[in-house]
C-alpha cells in the first residue's frame, strides 16, 4: 500500500463530510445518529474481533498501568494549568488534558496503518478502554458539575455496566483468555465469521470520517480560542509519549507497529465527550476551537506518521 493509499481517502472522506454538512445533506442530528450508530454498533464489533484475535499477557498489564499513569498523570497536571486560562473557561482544562478519542478517531486511522488484528492494534484498544472508563466516570461527571447537572453513583455505574463498547471489550478479554479467534479462525464457521463482521467492521472509517469533517470548525477567531490548550496538551502529550516509549523499551519491549500505533494514538484529540456538555457561548467556541484545531493537527501527525510507517513496517 502507497503512502497515498493510505492518506488521500482519509482527507477525501473529512472533506466529503464538510460538503454534506455545507450543502445540509446531513443535519446535526444526522450526525448524532450516525456517531450513535458507529459507538453503539459498528465499535463494539470491532474491539471484540480485534481483542479475541489478540494475546493478553503480562506485557498487557504493562501497558494498561502506563495508561492510567498518562489518564491520573495528564489530569492532575491540568488543575496545575488551570492558572493559564481565564475563569470563564479555566474549569475544562483538567478534562482536556488526559484522554484519547479512540473510537470516534484513532482506532480507524490506527487500523489503517498497522491492520486491524495485528498486536499492536490489540494493545491499544487494551489501553484506549481505560480512557473510555476514564470519560464515562471522572470527566463525564466533572462536566456535568461544570455544567450545573449532577450525576450519581447509580448513574455513573449504570453508564458504564450498559454501554455497549465497555461491554464488548469485556467479552473480548474473555474471548482472548480461551483463543476465542483462533477456535473461530480454525472452524468450518470461519468465512460466515469473517463476511459478517466485516459488514460491521467497513462501514466503520468513512462513517467516523465523515462525522469528524461535519464538525471540523475553519474560522480562525474560533480556533484561536483553543489554540493555547492545545499548545499546553501537546507539550504534555509528547513529554508523556517519551516516557511511554522508554518504558516500554526497557521492559517489554517496543515493536515498530507499536510504535507507529503509539504516534497516532499519543497525538489523537481529546474525548470528543469535551464539547458534549458546555453550554455558555464562551465554553462552546472553546471547546469546539480546542477539538478543531487537535483534529487538523492530528490528522497532519498521521500522514507524517504514514510516511514513517512505510519505511519501518
Amino acid at each position: 500500500m502507497t503512502i497515498l493509499e493510505t492518506i488521500v481517502p482519509v482527507f477525501l472522506m473529512i472533506a466529503l463530510g464538510k460538503l454534506l454538512k455545507k450543502i445540509n445533506i446531513l443535519s446535526d442530528n444526522g450526525i448524532s445518529c450516525l456517531k450513535s450508530l458507529s459507538t453503539n454498533v459498528f465499535l463494539p464489533v470491532l474491539a471484540f474481533d480485534t481483542l479475541i484475535h489478540g494475546n493478553f499477557t503480562k506485557d498487557s498489564l504493562v501497558l494498561i498501568a502506563l495508561e492510567l499513569f498518562i489518564l491520573f498523570t495528564a489530569f492532575g497536571l491540568g488543575f496545575l494549568f488551570k492558572r493559564f486560562f481565564s475563569p470563564e473557561i479555566n474549569g475544562y482544562v483538567p478534562y482536556a488534558m488526559p484522554t484519547y478519542e479512540g473510537g470516534l478517531f484513532c482506532w480507524a486511522l490506527i487500523a489503517l496503518l498497522v491492520g486491524q488484528k495485528s498486536d499492536a492494534m490489540f494493545s491499544i484498544v487494551s489501553m484506549d478502554i481505560f480512557s473510555g472508563v476514564f470519560c464515562f466516570t471522572v470527566m463525564a461527571t466533572g462536566l456535568k458539575m461544570l455544567a450545573g447537572q449532577s450525576m450519581t453513583k447509580q448513574e455513573i455505574t449504570k453508564s458504564i455496566v450498559t454501554n455497549p463498547l465497555i461491554i464488548s471489550v469485556v467479552l473480548g478479554f474473555i474471548g482472548a483468555a480461551f483463543h476465542l479467534g483462533d477456535i473461530i479462525d480454525n472452524s468450518s464457521a470461519a468465512g460466515l465469521y469473517t463476511k459478517v463482521t466485516n459488514f460491521f467492521i467497513q462501514p466503520l472509517s468513512p462513517i467516523i470520517l465523515i462525522c469528524i469533517g461535519s464538525g471540523l470548525v475553519f474560522d480562525m477567531s474560533v480556533l484561536g480560542k483553543g489554540l493555547k490548550l492545545a499548545v499546553f496538551r501537546y507539550i504534555l502529550q509528547i513529554v508523556l509519549c517519551i516516557i511511554t516509549l522508554a518504558v516500554i523499551s526497557a521492559t517489554i519491549g517496543l515493536s515498530p507497529a507499536l510504535k507507529v500505533a503509539l504516534y497516532v494514538y499519543f497525538f489523537a484529540p481529546t474525548s470528543f465527550l469535551l464539547s458534549m456538555y458546555a453550554t455558555d457561548k464562551k465554553a462552546i467556541e472553546f471547546t469546539s476551537g480546542f477539538l478543531s484545531l487537535q483534529i487538523i493537527i492530528s490528522l497532519i501527525i498521521f500522514s507524517i506518521v504514514s510516511v514513517y510507517a512505510q519505511q519501518i513496517l
